[in-house]
């Protein structure tokens, strides 16, 4: 039977797990005792040389990938309040080949996501360019409490340069 730390070696060699995240497993791996395993998200990070934020992401990862599975626990606090333990984890064993699969899966899901805010994105700046040529004093106005990005301030800026240059003209 293959160890948790060979299948790791193999998940990374095939480039489904980053070398941040094959610390982590094997950093979680290393806290397997006789009543199970249940480090903190920091005694993790600690013991891998991280942040508690990339054992997050990783775990995420993980158990995405069903090489890690988590039961949240819960304690009961002197003054009879239940309050949230440590997760008690267990250590999984999947086949490579269905690890690929569902990293295509999650990869298509993201270049999806990411097509679509940049089908919104140009949407919205194609619309406030043919906005802004027709009156950007009260587009602007419109959008005060929104955040514009360089190239809509810049076309902004343009069009009052435009704008202004023209009521000269008109006052002469």
């Amino acid at each position: 039977m293959v160890s948790f730390s060979s299948q790791l070696w193999k998940l990374t060699q095939a480039k489904l797990l980053t070398g941040k995240e094959h610390l982590v497993l094997q950093a979680l791996a290393s806290f397997k005792g006789d009543k199970g395993l249940f480090p903190s998200h920091t005694t993790i990070a600690i013991r891998a040389g991280c942040s508690c934020s990339t054992v997050i992401r990783a775990l995420s990862k993980a158990y995405e990938l069903g090489l890690v599975e988590k039961v949240a626990r819960r304690n009961v606090h002197a003054s009879g309040r239940i309050v949230r333990g440590t997760n008690l984890y267990t250590l999984k064993r999947i086949d490579l080949t269905e690890a690929k699969k569902l990293m295509k899966e999650r990869t298509k899901k993201l270049k999806d996501a990411l097509e679509r805010k940049k089908r919104q994105f140009l949407n919205s700046f194609s619309m406030f360019q043919n906005q802004a040529s027709h009156d950007s004093k009260s587009l602007i106005s419109s959008k005060r409490n929104a955040h514009l990005s360089v190239q809509e301030y810049l076309s902004l800026i343009e069009v009052w340069g435009k704008e202004s240059m023209e009521q000269k003209i008109a006052q002469e």
